[in-house]
């Protein structure tokens, strides 16, 4: 199979990945795949890489050398970089979102910012997106008014609502209090249901087990193992994934 093909079946392929900053080495060579459709979800230790391996693939850090492909989009290639802008969603673990905006206002700005739609078109799509999200009673809330998880709804709603082929996700539910990360890890389950290509880093181990079709885990800028998430949750080969999970499911 040639590179070419490989790229035309997949949505995301990096290849040789390094990464620094300073005098820290982050990523050390790393190669990855990522099929259309597929829910990958990075899980390791702080420090291990994962969340700079996710800003990578969505265009917010560049490569040291290696390549990145997202969509077709060479983003180790400066010149072409900008091309994956509108391909892809972002969802951090801040929600940023405006304070003085609706939840309405935040998802409809960047519509008629950036794609320069009507405020009616806008509304349209953003009420839609809200809607999906589990939302459509609080459109016109303020952040201030909503939970932290219906803030990170909305954040998701805002990302949704630019037709991305892809979304990652970074410690989306880790500024959550732990009865409301059921409320996003939900909407995201709906999301992978759906067909969506997601890229995930997360500590929720029951979201990994439950909806992702493969689990990488990273330790020390390298993947250290990764499979079907049975295999790693069940029957972990590198004693270092054995004692990340020993540790963060404490059994």
């Amino acid at each position: 199979m040639t590179l070419l093909e490989e790229k035309t079946q997949t949505m995301i392929t990096l290849r040789n990945v390094t990464k620094s900053f300073g005098s820290v080495d982050v990523l050390h060579g790393v190669n990855l795949d990522v099929a259309q459709g597929e829910v990958l979800v990075l899980i390791g230790a702080s420090g291990s890489g994962k969340s700079t391996l996710l800003r990578m693939m969505s265009g917010l850090e560049t490569v040291d050398s290696g390549e990145v492909w997202v969509n077709s989009v060479p983003l180790h290639d400066k010149r072409r970089a900008r091309e994956i802008r509108g391909h892809v969603g972002m969802v951090f673990q801040q929600f940023a979102l405006f304070p003085h905006r609706t939840a309405l206002g935040n998802v409809t700005l960047a519509l008629r910012k950036v794609r320069r739609m009507s405020r009616e078109a806008a509304a349209t799509v953003a009420t839609e997106q809200l809607t999906r999200v589990g939302l459509a009673d609080k459109l016109r809330s303020y952040p201030s008014q909503l939970s932290g998880g219906q803030q990170q709804r909305v954040a998701i709603a805002r990302a949704l609502a630019m037709e991305p082929t892809v979304m990652f996700f970074d410690e989306a539910t880790s500024a959550l209090d732990p009865e409301l990360v059921g409320e996003v890890t939900g909407v995201m389950r709906d999301l992978a249901q759906e067909g969506m290509t997601m890229v995930v880093v997360t500590h929720e181990m029951r979201f990994a087990r439950e909806a992702a079709d493969r689990v990488v885990f990273m330790d020390g800028g390298v993947i250290a193992e990764e499979g079907a998430p049975d295999q790693i949750f069940a029957n972990p080969q590198n004693p270092r994934t054995q004692q990340f999970l020993h540790r963060v499911l404490d059994v």
